[in-house]
């Protein structure tokens, strides 16, 4: 089976206020706002001047958004903020889960019963992970945990 490269980070785009519009690779452009980010985090508190706001660059190779500051968000981050942003909480959370198995798109779909095109969806937000598909997630947990 052809392993798919990641969607990588395209362009940015700065919006009003401390909004940008960020395309993929894949042709996605998702919003995200980073106002939460600025106000709690240290590291990018230099982003409440408009000026260094406006410095944002995608760097290495895609894989990162960038400020002079020093300030930086990976690919994965951006796309998972715009999901919470969306509320689509359980798409990050379905992500994390992947994640944290160590499961490809394929063994993710065996894991509980789906195909890769629903799991690669859920993973993207191109469509919304049901309580359901929640709840197997954390049987599928707990039946590992048995093993």
């Amino acid at each position: 089976m052809k392993k798919t490269q990641a969607a990588r980070l395209a362009s940015v785009k700065v919006e009003a206020g401390m909004n940008l519009s960020v395309t993929y690779t894949d042709g996605r452009i998702v919003p995200v706002n980073l106002s939460d980010a600025v106000n709690r985090l240290q590291a990018f508190a230099p982003l409440e001047n408009p000026l260094e706001f406006a410095t944002v660059t995608v760097a290495d190779f895609g894989w990162t958004l960038e400020w002079d500051c020093g300030a930086s968000l990976d690919s994965d981050r951006v796309l998972e903020l715009s999901l919470e942003q969306a509320g689509m909480a359980e798409n990050v959370r379905f992500r994390h889960w992947q994640d944290a198995n160590h499961l490809s798109l394929s063994d993710a779909a065996k894991a509980i019963g789906l195909t890769r095109r629903t799991i690669s969806k859920y993973r993207t937000g191109a469509r919304p992970v049901p309580r359901y598909i929640s709840l197997a997630c954390k049987g599928w947990n707990a039946e590992q945990q048995d093993k």
